[in-house]
């Protein structure tokens, strides 16, 4: 008999952790779970839509284009409708604030779904309008408990963010698993992949992650202003896209040093890029508990987090926090510059034994759905 799950607000706008992650679950599952997923937002790419198809996948968008007012109600609704037309055994809800697991979770009920899981993977707001955002993420996550039969979350923040009414006992922790062999050092890939940007026995600094707020790209920019007095042709690359994306062109511009910024882009391939940084430095205001940071680790790099982030971020020996605030800038270029000459180490053995592993992850989810 098939089990059929719905994951409820996975899109691939800024390739999200969480899709990397639902992507992965869906690569390893096994045949007897079919996965199907309900988007808020539309997907930026026609040809993940198809290559998630091809893996047995329906993508259906129960987004709002209009306005922002309507648009919880909207998704209430198309939700709702699509539930009342099609059967699943559980849906799996994943948002970072309780606003849109409870409207997900009410249309859930409403149709009958037997077992309703909310993910939580974040510990703040993003983007605009965040005291409003906060506001309605506070008053809708009182009621989870009412709605959800099982609760999950990536990290202990995220879980405390989400859940503050219920007890730690009945949240489940699962870490965003990755394919721990996937991202092992590759000397001959950073050969190559330096070769073809043209950076060969330069010092990069590295930054995955969307162009946003919660990102921190300015306090990013800001410090690389300050290596570079002392290390003139270290180079940093950026790789994501998202809404502050010319706001951060426009400030390294300003600042006179776009040429030791690479702007890449999105990537399909990040662990190929990892191979080809020094360091990797994740200076955000907030996160759940990064995928990026897992998969930097597992590619064998010393990483800096800002103390922001959970220190369960912290898998490997070479792993610093700092605080982000303006006195603290000279810290993190001089720490950059000590970390990076770190010598990259394997950490397979090391992440595996944490349960890092994507069939780790794999295991816990099969655990929830069945």
């Amino acid at each position: 008999m098939n089990y059929k799950v719905l994951e409820v607000n996975v899109d691939d706008r800024g390739r999200s952790g969480v899709y990397s992650l639902i992507t992965n679950v869906i690569k390893n599952k096994p045949e007897d779970i079919s996965i199907d997923i309900a988007a808020f937002e539309t997907f930026e790419s026609s040809n993940n839509i198809d290559r998630l198809k091809e893996l047995g996948t329906n993508v259906k968008y129960v987004g709002y284009k209009g306005s922002k007012l309507l648009k919880q109600y909207m998704i209430y609704r198309n939700l709702s409708e699509y539930l009342s037309n099609n059967t699943y055994d559980c849906v799996h809800v994943h948002s970072d604030v309780a606003n849109k697991l409870l409207i997900a979770g009410i249309a859930a009920k409403k149709n009958g779904v037997k077992k309703i899981i909310f993910h939580s993977h974040a510990s703040e707001v993003d983007g605009n309008f965040r005291k409003i955002k906060r506001l309605l993420h506070k008053i809708s996550r009182n009621k989870l408990k009412k709605i959800g039969t099982e609760f999950v979350a990536c990290s202990d923040v995220a879980a405390k963010w989400m859940y503050p009414n219920i007890s730690t006992s009945d949240i489940e922790i699962i870490n965003n698993g990755i394919n721990l062999r996937k991202y092992s050092i590759n000397d001959n890939v950073r050969n190559e992949v330096r070769e073809e940007l043209g950076i060969k026995g330069k010092f990069v600094v590295g930054h995955v992650g969307r162009f946003s707020y919660q990102k921190n790209h300015e306090y990013l920019i800001k410090v690389f202003k300050e290596i570079l007095k002392s290390k003139k042709d270290a180079y940093l690359l950026l790789i994501g896209e998202g809404p502050d994306l010319n706001k951060i062109k426009d400030m390294v511009k300003t600042s006179g040093i776009e040429k030791n910024v690479i702007f890449y882009g999105l990537s399909d391939h990040v662990e190929k890029l990892l191979q080809i940084m020094d360091i990797f430095v994740l200076p955000s205001h907030f996160e759940g508990l990064p995928i990026v940071g897992v998969e930097a680790q597992a590619a064998g790099l010393p990483v800096i987090f800002s103390d922001k982030i959970t220190k369960t971020a912290q898998l490997t020996k070479n792993v610093a926090f700092l605080p982000i605030g303006d006195n603290d800038i000279n810290n993190w270029a001089n720490k950059i510059l000590v970390f990076g000459n770190k010598k990259r180490v394997d950490n397979y053995s090391e992440l595996k034994a944490k349960k890092f592993d994507i069939k780790d992850t794999l295991d816990q989810f099969i655990d929830l759905y069945e």
